[in-house]
């Protein structure tokens, strides 16, 4: 696992976006051969906050894709374990991901894969934990009930399937999750630590998300990097 620390939050994102591009130029991704990039996923497509909606507003429409090729789940569809289901066949179908690219919570979950959560989990039908529900009411005009109690989600062992995995993990609310992830064992707690047994995890972090990491740690993540350069 490699810990990329960079000076700011627009820094990772810069990062994150430079390795992505790498990736796809590396390939040189053809019909037959796609590159397949993982990333989180959400509510109904015609809802303003769900992740739906987000992709096509501020990705999907930018670039140059076929909408036949984009995958997002449905958590509105009649037959939910089928929708989950179908997913994993097109992961399969497709190749497998080539880059997942996830965020975590402050309690160190990877996709709505809350602590508890089995590492070999698959995509899959989840009931939300309480504190995750109360963070998302922000898009819910701070109205708790308006916040859905359910999603759809990969599982960690669909993450942990990709041929590699970027955690981007930024500000001082992720810094104890971080430091879970980084310097204690793989538990199933906290999720994002499953990134230890991955033979290409990354986390790229910003300074503030450091704070709850031993000094001696972040040194020694800096000079690899140095020496990468």
């Amino acid at each position: 696992m490699r810990l990329i620390i960079l000076e700011s939050e627009d820094k990772v994102g810069k990062y994150a976006a430079d390795v992505v591009l790498d990736r796809i130029q590396e390939k040189c991704p053809t019909k037959e051969n796609p590159f397949v990039l993982g990333l989180p996923t959400g509510l109904p497509k015609n809802h303003p906050e769900s992740y739906h909606h987000y992709m096509w507003e501020n990705f999907f429409s930018k670039i140059d894709i076929l909408a036949e090729n984009v995958h997002i789940l449905n958590g509105n569809a009649d037959d939910l374990k089928m929708e989950c289901k179908k997913f994993e066949e097109e992961i399969t179908k497709a190749g497998g991901v080539d880059l997942c690219i996830g965020g975590i919570g402050p309690d160190g979950h990877i996709a709505f894969n809350e602590p508890g959560s089995s590492l070999s989990s698959r995509t899959r039908v989840k009931t939300l934990a309480y504190d995750t529900i109360r963070a998302n009411a922000r898009f819910f005009d701070n109205d708790i009930t308006k916040v859905p109690t359910r999603a759809l989600t990969v599982g960690v062992g669909t993450v942990m399937d990709s041929k590699e995995v970027m955690i981007l993990v930024t500000g001082a609310h992720k810094a104890l999750a971080l430091s879970k992830a980084v310097e204690e064992g793989v538990n199933h707690m906290w999720t994002v630590s499953a990134i230890q047994m991955h033979p290409k995890g990354m986390i790229v972090c910003d300074e503030t998300a450091t704070l709850e990491l031993r000094v001696r740690t972040v040194k020694y993540f800096k000079s690899l990097l140095e020496h990468s350069v």
